[in-house]
């Protein structure tokens, strides 16, 4: 008995120290928050068939006073100190308060992951994304979540669950970084989204590689069956964007049509327009 409450003793021991040696050299992203030091920047999303910003994804910036930290980084720390929740959030509204602040038209696509999302939904506190909006007074119709890390839950049925009242009340929904698998698929054929933004390795040299067109082309036909909006990402030259054009896609976003910035767009630049604008028979 003795032994085994020693062992038992040696274990919770070690736990502690390896829980202490996690946290070390994290940041805290609770006095982060509380501060407000995160800011965001916008990025177009551009029609391909009219040249018309359609709107902007919000995107989190670490500022330059907390040294070498990424998002990356402090979602990582989030979810070490069981506060992944409260940041995605908190980001949520941060992107909400500055694009009311400039009173900005067209759509605010904001990032948010599965996990969180499921999270709350079963907490019975998914309101909280609405409540932002009402909060701030955007209109849901207005307004759409980037899911990402959706191949990652474990059931796409929790995930459709807790968009369900969402999409109810107008909100947007996206898959972020759609890859074509099977589990993507299978998330894809559940949630049926309102955009699928397809991941960067889709956009990067279309123009020369078959497969990649003739997988792009695939996805056309399947996001037009069902009623989607099919995005290209990461669009950073004009024969890009011409071939995504060409191939049917609705929406592009990425260096060549526009860089982050905490300003958005009203008319997107000369060099896509002229792509955007040009006879493409």
């Amino acid at each position: 008995m003795k032994d085994s409450s020693m062992q038992l003793w040696v274990q919770n021991l070690q736990h502690m120290w390896r829980s202490r040696k996690a946290n070390s050299g994290l940041p805290h992203v609770g006095k982060i928050l509380q501060k407000k030091s995160l800011t965001s920047v916008f990025q177009p999303m551009v029609a391909l068939n009219t040249g018309v910003v359609y709107g902007h994804e919000a995107l989190v910036r670490v500022p330059r006073s907390l040294g070498e930290l990424s998002f990356d980084n402090l979602m990582d720390a989030a979810q070490v100190q069981r506060c992944q929740q409260q940041l995605e959030l908190a980001c949520i509204e941060y992107a909400i308060e500055q694009w009311m602040g400039d009173h900005q038209k067209g759509m605010l696509y904001v990032n948010i992951s599965a996990k969180a999302l499921v999270q709350m939904n079963q907490a019975g506190v998914i309101d909280s994304v609405l409540a932002l909006l009402r909060k701030h007074r955007l209109l849901s119709s207005r307004f759409g979540l980037d899911i990402t890390g959706y191949t990652r839950v474990g059931s796409a049925d929790a995930l459709v669950e807790a968009v369900t009242p969402l999409r109810a009340a107008g909100v947007s929904i996206a898959l972020d970084d759609f890859k074509a698998s099977d589990a993507g698929m299978r998330v894809y054929t559940k949630v049926l989204p309102n955009i699928v933004k397809m991941a960067p390795r889709w956009t990067r040299g279309i123009e020369d590689d078959l497969e990649i067109s003739s997988v792009v082309s695939s996805m056309v036909r399947m996001t037009k069956k069902h009623g989607c909006l099919l995005l290209a990402k990461s669009v950073e030259s004009e024969p890009e964007l011409r071939t995504m054009r060409q191939l049917g896609v609705n929406l592009a976003q990425g260096f060549f049509l526009g860089s982050p910035s905490p300003e958005t767009i009203k008319t997107v630049n000369l060099r896509a327009h002229a792509v955007l604008t040009a006879d493409t028979h």
